[in-house]
């Protein structure tokens, strides 16, 4: 079977496929009765992981689409069709009309949320694929003897009374991990456990910005938050960066009383520079002048190899006005869903309150074997390793770029972090050339899809922490032929 899958568009694999056999059942292109290939070799012909194949299998099996004959394989249910094909010659009556039903379909908030959708790590990391840490390099056997430990105490009241905020003992272990690490005044109280960087932005446009108002982001900027934003109504209003961040000045010229301002200042994503100190005084001066909420996304603050890191904006802030965000996405694992907002403390128990109207808590079992993994120092190691593992590959990764490419990035931009960015001549289609390297199974990243304003930069966004130092060095076949496409400012 040949299907037609898009893995440069966001969506997920397993989505594209389930949604590809849903309309050939549907329009009678796989007959009922039909015995499917199996998943191996489906996997093959498809170039995705035997268990995404499986994890398709598993979805359409509930739906009623396929089902699974013990020791027969896989096979098309025969009732679907006169379940679900538009017309039937065996119906009794005619089915209803869309135009039937005037309110059957998305609110425009859920068609928003749609539009604005973000895909994820579905497939095993692959060269040189961003933003991914080293899977291997996690210390399972540590993790998992600490869920049998906590297992244990899964009694009693912990069953049933999980502060909506958040696992106590977790608040208090993040909250100390940031006076430690991030020179952050920050009681437990303020830290509000969400499962992940996505949710966190979207409590945050639901408590803090109403529908247009006016909200600036970092241009190019993170995509994600762009679409929690939009999603939520808000008026995103792109700020141009440099290598000392976003541009403030500039900001204010053109939308001088945003309601929020969203930074990285520590390690602005996607290009890498840092919030200069004249910049961050700025924007706090424009937080206390125009009553501007300040929202510090740190994503990566943790891999920094060269100097010393700067202080998180919360620390300097007098006003109460900067809210910081966190994930472990980044440090432990892409699939392990739990991250935190810092609010004012003022706001705690506002935002304890609306994130129990959201979905309660987090799961309690993870957050009981993370605070446990925090407050032991299992964390920080983990933290410590990573980082000189990073750095060794940074290293590596700057001999591939200087051998094969000529080519030295900026040095803001060798300070930390888990990629780099390629920039490209003006008119070359980032698009493109990222199409052309997943032909020999290099992962990157064009970077116009970061901007959201009219001019667009061209380039890839290059990762190296997932990837070993001799893997790295031996794919400069791959991008040997990039050179002449490459932006050089020398």
């Amino acid at each position: 079977m040949t299907l037609d899958i898009n893995r440069l568009n966001g969506v997920p694999l397993h989505l594209q496929i389930s949604e590809a056999l849903r309309k050939a059942v549907s329009n009678g292109q796989l007959q009922g009765g039909e015995r499917l290939p199996s998943t191996r070799s489906l996997a093959g012909d498809w170039r995705v992981s035997r268990n995404t194949v499986l994890q398709v299998f598993e979805t359409l099996i509930s739906e009623g689409y396929l089902e699974a004959r013990v020791g027969d394989g896989t096979y098309v249910k025969r009732q679907v069709l006169g379940d679900f094909t538009a017309t039937s010659a065996t119906d009794e009556r005619p089915l209803e009309t869309k135009a039937s039903y005037p309110f059957r379909g998305l609110s425009q908030r859920g068609k928003a949320l749609i539009e604005h959708r973000l895909g994820g790590l579905t497939e095993r990391p692959t060269l040189f694929m961003p933003d991914v840490p080293d899977l291997q390099a996690f210390p399972i056997r540590s993790w998992l003897r600490l869920m049998n430990e906590v297992s244990g105490r899964l009694k009693g009241d912990i069953l049933v009374n999980v502060s909506n905020a958040g696992y106590e003992p977790l608040r208090d272990a993040i909250a100390q991990h940031l006076r430690t690490a991030r020179g952050m005044m920050v009681e437990s109280r303020q830290v509000i456990i969400t499962t992940g960087s996505q949710q966190s932005l979207d409590l945050l446009a639901r408590l803090l910005v109403d529908r247009g108002d006016p909200v600036w982001l970092e241009e190019p900027g993170y995509v994600g938050a762009r679409a929690a934003l939009m999603a939520n109504g808000c008026s995103v209003l792109p700020i141009p960066t440099d290598e000392e961040g976003i541009n403030i000045d500039l900001g204010r010229s053109k939308f001088p009383t945003p309601r929020m301002v969203l930074v990285s200042p520590s390690r602005h994503y996607p290009l890498g520079g840092t919030l200069s100190a004249e910049r961050r005084e700025q924007l706090l001066d424009l937080s206390r002048t125009t009553g501007a909420w300040i929202l510090e996304d740190d994503y990566d603050c943790e891999f920094r190899y060269r100097g010393q890191p700067f202080a998180a904006l919360q620390s300097v802030d007098r006003d109460g006005r900067v809210v910081s965000i966190g994930t472990f996405s980044k440090t432990l694992l892409p699939s392990f869903r739990l991250g935190f907002v810092v609010v004012p403390i003022d706001l705690a128990d506002d935002f304890a309150k609306a994130r129990a109207v959201i979905d309660r808590h987090a799961p309690i079992m993870e957050q009981m074997v993370l605070a446990e993994f925090m407050h032991r120092g299992l964390y920080s190691a983990h933290i410590r390793r990573m980082r000189s593992l990073y750095a060794e590959r940074q290293a590596a990764m700057l001999q591939l770029l200087d051998e094969t490419l000529s080519y030295t990035p900026p040095e803001f931009e060798c300070a930390g972090g888990m990629h780099f960015v390629l920039p490209f001549k003006e008119g070359v289609d980032d698009t493109a050339v990222a199409h052309e390297l997943w032909k020999d199974r290099i992962v990157s990243r064009p970077l116009s899809m970061y901007f959201s304003g009219r001019r667009k930069c061209s380039g890839l966004l290059l990762g190296f922490a997932a990837f070993r130092a001799e893997d790295i060095l031996a794919a400069g076949k791959h991008l040997a032929g990039l050179g002449d496409l490459i932006r050089r400012n020398d």
